[in-house]
């Protein structure tokens, strides 16, 4: 651990804790003396006195084992253990009492944790708590509440290469994420820990349990104060991890979160735990704050598409049942497509929502509606109906809460009507992912005012979603704007006038010129040419919006008869259309092809025409090729298909066939200047070459300040690799060359674009030649798009820059080799140190006590070289002399008349036990021991390892070694065993 890490980041984050949020801090060593063992994560002394606390009337036996209920969980995995831990978190514990008070024996819920008041709790802040597995894991700092760890944050030096990175990686670790990972980490932590984070200051980025790396989240408010405020209590400008402190690890919003907003759901077979963002948070309570017994305050929350609109009205519907005030209210979800129906009560049903009912009728509806007792029910508006002149109203109950989802398609109508009326004294909540026109501002009469906004433009800042480009192509072939006459003409260009007047006559209509053979063949030849060019290299897949089902149909038989990307057509076929019936699918068979296009390889292309316009949520696509007459909110919620999140993609695009240009500029003018702004980029080329140039800017003058330091001798590249040295610059180069990239992947292939590639591959030359040399693990080229990262590849290869400087091990014979290409005494050394460096990094766990030495001595010569004490040559000459003692195991071996594999043993037990006769003769007695116990697996084998810990200990008796230090030297060599007899017994 850095001094920086502990300065500038753990020491700040343990002050706003404690000092601002009331968390006490305990020393890890007094947290110890309440364990047992350091294998336990529960710290059991705590939570047996926080459960006395909490429930006065529980004997002690039964606090002992609930709280032995808490430490040993019984399930099949973490998360299993997790989610049976959260939901004991959230409604405690059953135990069987006589509590004294006539009743007798009966059943008790015994509560962990008081959430309604926080000041009833304890919290605990601890510095490096250590937990052992097969290895030790110690977090930076954990949080627990009542003696139960619930937030694990990682600490990382904003001096380090990727410090975020770093962080996330290493918790990902703990939890044993990645088969690499297994046996690295401490997955017993993980069935409390609720919340995870890892923060070098300037950047904090949050998640739960399990989430990949591309879905953690920044927390931006410190919600419910605003960052003035923080600003005013801190003193100071607020960091994100201030914000972060502040609005998640807050004594009243922690347990907030913990109870409310964290939810486990059925995915595809598996169980995938969410947690909110913080704009879900914020909505939610700001809901609930104008809403009490006596208050029904309604309104409407904007949020952007794909910012997670369903688990907020999730949450807001959980808020409203654990609030005791309204006792027990019911809650009406409605929504105006089935589609939306069906997703929206399917995850409530997957994350567990109690009992939620779905109207299946109009009379349904009304059954459900005239006697509600605290249902959650669902439908769409249009069960809203009846053949009645007048509607009739159903319940003039004031305890219902009625939440709409896309509340402008859904609030005008009749029907919008009928709801209201059924509905008489309801408090009417509309969700919608779009704002609301200028031009139906009555929006606000029927709902009231914005309860919270979250557009597009914060959505895209926080990386929930991508932006949106929109660009019209092939105009010449387009139905909107262009005559149809000079439209014909141009398909049927080739026919002769009397051919071409019998065609018109029958080509008389829009959709009929547009479905022409010659305009389709030419469109899908544009499609295959853009598609395998801008999104395939990427790996990304694509939507057709056809303008009706015969058009979706012949562009699908288009696509196959030109050999494009494997196509899936979902079409609803109608009894009388037997030409199209070979593309009529069941709705089962609609799920196995919109899975396979989610989760596998193929198909590519879906081809729709109003399916999957609204509410599909398919990350994988980023471009809609758009071939249909939309308009309006349509129009925009189409469009919006293509910006959810997925690692690698910068963005989504709308390809225009149609020609709805002035379509969308008329939808984008019905908001309001500030609410369009950014919305979707209609002239991105012209927007995003000036962002390429200022990111290209801030890229390759990066340099000028290693051309200025340039040597005699010592050429360009090898001055700006220098100067790549420091870890911290090597960073915020990293970020601006990232940068530089991404608006190359937006611009590409776009000729403009080429005039910025050569000083990309430049650049990206200069990054492998420093990767090599500082012996990073990531490549240079993490960040970059596939379809830049090809370009760069290539260039790489032909330019030779994989081989200017290999990272070859140091044992090779090519490493030498590799010294010799440098010119400067002071690459040299650069090169050699940090292949040393590696090896250490390596190896350290291979021998501790050796390349602990050999790191030691490294430091030395590199500090008097800084201070001026040597020269370069010198040092050139120390750290070659140093790397001949880390190549020459064997050498050390027979000096000191042992075998190799022996050596490591022996120098554990001798660091601190001066017999070395005896010391050479156990090491060598141990490891013949360990040898013959190393059978397949044996690291998984908890008999096989109880037997080497006894082997060992009575070893180490026999030599009389320290009786205080036998237990610590038995884990060292467990651990050195755990390394280098790994492969053994296979």
């Amino acid at each position: 651990m850095s001094d920086s890490e502990i300065l500038e980041v753990e020491d700040p984050a343990l002050e706003v804790l404690t000092r601002h949020l009331g968390w006490k801090e305990m020393f890890a060593k007094d947290i110890d003396r309440l364990r047992t063992s350091l294998k336990e994560t529960v710290i059991t002394p705590m939570l047996i006195a926080a459960i006395k606390r909490l429930n006065p009337w529980i004997s002690t036996d039964n606090a002992n084992r609930v709280a032995r209920d808490i430490s040993n969980v019984q399930a099949t995995s973490v998360l299993e253990a997790n989610e049976k831990i959260h939901a004991m978190l959230e409604r405690g514990v059953t135990v069987v009492q006589d509590k004294n008070d006539g009743l007798g024996i009966k059943s008790h819920d015994v509560f962990l944790i008081d959430f309604e008041n926080p000041e009833r709790n304890e919290f605990v802040a601890v510095r490096q708590f250590r937990v052992q597995h097969y290895k030790d894991i110690i977090p930076d700092i954990t949080l627990f509440i009542n003696g139960i760890p619930l937030v694990l944050i990682e600490c990382k030096s904003p001096k380090i290469q990727n410090p975020m990175d770093e962080g996330i990686r290493q918790i990902c670790r703990y939890q044993e994420m990645e088969d690499a990972d297994r046996n690295m980490g401490a997955p017993r932590l993980f069935h409390t820990v609720q919340i995870v984070a890892s923060t070098f200051k300037h950047k904090t980025k949050y998640a739960t349990n399990y989430t990949p790396r591309r879905d953690w989240s920044i927390w931006r408010e410190p919600f419910p104060f605003t960052l003035d405020d923080l600003a005013k209590k801190l003193g100071r400008p607020p960091t994100e991890q201030d914000i972060f402190l502040y609005g998640v690890c807050s004594k009243e919003n922690l347990l907030d979160i913990i109870r409310t907003f964290v939810v486990f759901e059925r995915e595809s077979g598996r169980t995938v735990k969410k947690i909110a963002k913080y704009q879900q948070y914020r909505a939610v309570r700001n809901i609930l704050r104008g809403i009490s017994r006596e208050k029904r305050k309604g309104g409407v929350v904007w949020h952007w598409q794909g910012s997670g609109k369903s688990l907020t009205m999730l949450w807001t519907s959980v808020k409203l049942r654990l609030n005791k005030e309204l006792e027990n209210p019911t809650i009406v979800i409605i929504t105006d497509r089935t589609d939306l129906d069906d997703q929206i009560f399917s995850t409530f049903k997957r994350c567990g929502f109690p009992n939620p009912v779905k109207a299946k009728s109009s009379k349904h509806l009304q059954e459900l509606l005239r006697d509600p007792v605290g249902q959650t029910i669902m439908t769409t508006v249009q069960k809203f109906q009846d053949a009645a002149d007048m509607y009739p109203v159903l319940t003039e109950n004031d305890n219902i809460f009625v939440l709409v989802d896309e509340a402008h398609r859904t609030q005008y109508r009749s029907l919008a009507a009928n709801m209201r009326r059924a509905i008489k004294n309801g408090c009417f909540i509309g969700f919608t992912g779009t704002p609301i026109f200028k031009r139906d501002r009555d929006t606000f009469d029927k709902f009231g005012p914005y309860l919270d906004r979250y557009d597009h433009n914060q959505s895209v800042q926080d990386e929930v979603t991508v932006p949106i480009l929109y660009e019209s192509r092939m105009p010449e072939l387009s139905v909107s704007g262009k005559s149809l006459d000079a439209l014909f003409d141009r398909i049927f260009r080739d026919y002769s006038p009397e051919d071409r007047e019998r065609i018109k006559q029958k080509y008389a209509t829009t959709a009929a010129i547009a479905m022409a053979t010659p305009r389709i063949n030419a469109i899908c030849l544009d499609i295959i040419q853009h598609y395998e060019s801008h999104i395939l290299p990427n790996g990304f897949k694509a939507q057709i919006v056809a303008e009706n089902r015969e058009m979706a149909v012949k562009y699908k038989r288009t696509l196959d008869s030109l050999g494009a990307p494997s196509s899936e057509v979902l079409i609803t076929v109608g009894h009388n259309e037997s030409n199209l019936m070979e593309f009529q699918k069941s709705k089962e068979e609609e799920k196995e092809v919109i899975r396979r296009y989610k989760e596998e390889a193929d198909p590519k292309i879906l081809v729709v025409c109003d399916k999957l316009l609204t509410g599909f949520d398919a990350p994988v696509e980023q471009v809609m090729y758009l071939d249909s007459p939309l308009r309006e909110h349509t129009l925009l919620q189409a469009m919006g298909r293509v910006n959810r999140k997925r690692e690698g993609k910068n963005f989504g695009i709308v390809i225009d066939y149609w020609g709805v240009s002035e379509d969308l500029q008329e939808a984008l003018h019905m908001y309001s200047a500030e609410e369009r702004q950014g919305m979707i980029l209609t002239n991105y080329k012209v927007e995003i070459l000036p962002r390429l140039e200022m990111a290209y800017r801030s890229a390759i003058t990066f340099f000028d300040a290693a051309k200025a330091t340039q040597k005699p001798g010592e050429t360009l590249d090898e001055a700006c690799v220098r100067y790549l040295a420091p870890e911290d610059r090597r960073a915020a180069f990293d970020q601006r060359f990232k940068l530089f990239s991404r608006y190359m992947d937006m611009l590409l292939p776009d000729p403009r674009a080429l005039d910025f590639m050569h000083d990309l591959k430049w650049m990206a030359g200069i990054r492998m030649t420093a990767r090599n040399v500082y012996r990073e693990e990531q490549t240079p080229l993490d960040g970059c798009s596939e379809k830049v990262r090809k370009l760069i590849d290539e260039h790489i290869k032909v330019e030779g820059i994989t081989t200017l400087v290999e990272a070859v091990p140091i044992f090779s014979q090519k490493f030498d080799e590799e010294i010799d290409k440098l010119g400067s005494a002071e690459s040299k050394a650069s090169y050699i140190e940090h292949a040393i460096r590696h090896e250490i990094n390596v190896k350290m766990g291979d021998d501790p006590v050796f390349f602990e030495s050999l790191r030691i001595r490294l430091e030395r010569i590199i500090k008097d070289y800084i201070e001026g004490r040597i020269n370069s040559a010198v040092q050139l000459q120390l750290l070659r002399d140093l790397l001949d003692s880390t190549r020459a195991p064997e050498k050390r071996a027979s000096e000191m008349g042992l075998e190799p594999d022996v050596v490591p043993f022996y120098s554990l037990l001798a660091e601190k036990f001066d017999n070395v006769e005896a010391m050479k003769q156990v090491a060598g007695d141990i490891y013949s021991t360990l040898k013959t116990f190393a059978v397949v697996d044996w690291q998984h084998k908890e008999d096989t390892k109880r037997e080497m810990r006894k082997s060992i200990k009575r070893k180490l008796k026999d030599v009389q070694y320290p009786p205080e230090q036998i237990q610590d030297m038995i884990a060292k060599i467990m651990d050195l065993a755990a390394r280098r007899l790994s492969g053994y017994g296979n």
